[in-house]
């Protein structure tokens, strides 16, 4: 999220109304020889036009493995909701320590920073999301805790935008819908609790490190079980193999269309 994606947030742009329309010009044509046409009929077809669209763009696009850039004293982009620094303010006065900014690497359009901040006790990293995709606003938190072993993570948002369901099921997501840094924080600790989450401790001077190396073994298992390819020889680049973007496209529908109903309530993790 980021995001699976890392960050998954920074690289989604919906695209909802325009896969729609295509859909709609393509199943407005008359049933030769039925005299009418069936509402069962057009809904089953935009569903599946719809999924068979997001599968493809999944399979297409070329995600990095680390979307960050160098830490920075400032944002490099700015951010004029204000919930960039609010939140930053927020997680200092709950203890977190302030790591530095971190511009988006994915290109021109994708103008996000990132704050980043290590928790009280070391074993969570906080990254907080402002700016724009393709000029739409965003802004999102993260809240990742990793397991000793390395292998699971577990990470909170606030913002269902930012949530990107792991098909290898090692990354567990949970939406809560707060208006708040320090309550985000709370019902994400006591969701890792209630799991029995044994969680890792990132070294000091070594948080940014540790939590790259972190996500590219990540992406090395994805690979491993043919739900990623890697697009380069330094793995920096990859993409959903055809059967990942189908059970991603299965699961990202499923489970947001779940959450919408129920405004996040239902399934609050996943």
């Amino acid at each position: 999220m980021a995001e699976r994606r890392g960050s998954s947030c920074a690289r989604r742009v919906d695209g909802s109304r325009a896969l729609a329309a295509v859909a709609y010009l393509w199943l407005d044509r008359p049933l030769r020889g039925a005299g009418h046409r069936s509402p069962m009929y057009y809904l089953i077809g935009i569903v599946a036009v719809l999924f068979v669209l997001q599968a493809v763009v999944a399979r297409l696009e070329k995600r990095m493995a680390w979307p960050y850039g160098e830490l920075q004293a400032q944002p490099h982009f700015g951010d004029p909701t204000g919930y960039g620094a609010r939140w930053v303010a927020e997680a200092v006065q709950a203890g977190f320590s302030f790591l530095g900014w971190a511009p988006d690497l994915k290109g021109n359009r994708y103008q996000v920073s990132y704050a980043m901040l290590i928790s009280p006790d070391r074993d969570s990293i906080a990254v907080i999301g402002v700016g724009s995709i393709w000029r739409m606003p965003l802004q999102g938190t993260w809240l990742h805790t990793p397991s000793a072993d390395g292998r699971r993570s577990w990470y909170s948002t606030d913002n269902q935008a930012c949530v990107e369901i792991d098909i290898s099921r090692h990354w567990k997501s949970q939406l809560a819908r707060v208006a708040s840094f320090g309550e985000l924080w709370r019902k994400h600790r006591q969701w890792v609790e209630r799991a029995g989450v044994t969680p890792r401790s990132f070294g000091p001077l070594r948080e940014i490190a540790e939590f790259q190396q972190f996500r590219l073994e990540h992406y090395r298992e994805m690979s491993r079980r043919r739900l990623i390819s890697f697009t380069d020889s330094a793995e920096t680049h990859w993409r959903y193999t055809l059967f990942g973007a189908v059970k991603l496209t299965a699961f990202n529908n499923s489970i947001g269309l779940l959450r919408a109903i129920s405004y996040g309530r239902f399934p609050s993790s996943a």
